[in-house]
C-alpha cells in the first residue's frame, strides 16, 4: 500500500538505521578499572590514592572488605556534603584518620580503644539511612 493509500491517517515512519556489527572496545585491565591503578586500594597503604572516600580508621577496625566500612564511607561523607550535625568531625577525621590509622594498624595504637567509637557510628548511620539502601550488619 502506498502512502497515498494509507487511510488510517498514520505519520509514515522513517527508514531504520543500517545495521552496524558490534565492535570490541577495551579500556584496560578490569582490576585497574574496579580498584585504581594505585594498588590493593586500602587508603592506609603508604602515599595514598585508592578509595576516594575516606574510612582509614574503620578500615583498620573492621577490615576493607567489611560492609560497616563501606557504610561509614558513605554515610560520613553525605553527612559532610551535607552540612549534617558532625561534619566538622569529618573535617577533623580527613585531617587525622590517615595517620592515626597508621598508628592502630602498625600497633602502636590499640584497635580496641576505637572499636566502640566506630560501633556507635555503625549505629548512628544505620539508624539515618533507609533501611533499604543499608547493607548486611556484622
Amino acid at each position: 500500500m502506498s502512502h497515498s493509500d494509507d487511510k488510517t491517517g498514520s505519520t509514515p515512519q522513517p527508514p531504520a538505521k543500517p545495521y552496524t556489527p558490534p565492535r570490541v572496545v577495551t579500556y584496560g585491565h578490569v582490576k585497574d578499572l574496579v580498584q585504581g591503578n594505585q594498588g590493593g586500594g586500602v587508603d592506609n597503604a603508604g602515599g595514598g590514592g585508592g578509595h576516594s572516600k575516606q574510612c582509614w580508621i574503620a578500615e583498620v577496625v573492621y577490615g576493607p572488605d567489611d560492609p560497616r566500612t563501606h557504610l561509614l564511607r558513605a554515610w560520613l561523607t553525605v553527612v559532610h556534603d551535607e552540612r549534617r550535625p558532625g561534619w566538622m568531625f569529618v573535617v577533623l577525621y580527613r585531617v587525622f584518620g590517615r595517620g592515626t590509622a597508621r598508628l592502630i594498624s602498625s600497633g602502636v595504637l590499640p584497635a580496641r580503644f576505637f572499636r566502640p567509637l566506630f560501633d556507635a557510628l555503625v549505629d548512628r548511620a544505620l539508624a539515618d539511612v533507609p533501611r533499604a539502601f543499608v547493607l548486611a550488619r556484622r
